[in-house]
């Protein structure tokens, strides 16, 4: 069986989605993002995340986002603007969109 190295829409989706749970109950982003990425290295995909767990601690939570695939370049400047407003409910919604976005337009 051949290893996955990517996300296809439906993680990204259920990832992004997991993630605005967290969010949505005020946890800080990068203490939820940790432990939505931990929970996949408990389903065997210690190839894909320990790459973005470096990027997420040399340069940042959008790096991680970007190297995973969950968002592109565009994108992660318009969050940069949604983490600026330290608002748990409209980070929480973006990420929404962006789960909805990854499904309604797969790869």
């Amino acid at each position: 069986m051949a290893r996955k190295d990517s996300l296809g829409s439906g993680d990204k989706a259920r990832l992004l989605r997991a993630l605005a749970f967290h969010i949505r109950r005020k946890r800080p982003v990068e203490e939820a993002f940790t432990e939505v990425m931990e929970q996949e290295f408990r389903g065997g995909r210690h190839r894909l995340f320990r790459p973005v767990a470096d990027a997420m601690a040399e340069t940042g939570i959008l790096s991680a986002f970007i190297l995973l695939g969950l968002m592109g370049i565009e994108a992660g400047a318009v969050m940069a603007a949604v983490l600026e407003a330290n608002d748990h409910r409209l980070l929480a919604g973006a990420l929404e969109r962006l789960a909805d976005h990854a499904e309604q337009f797969p790869d």
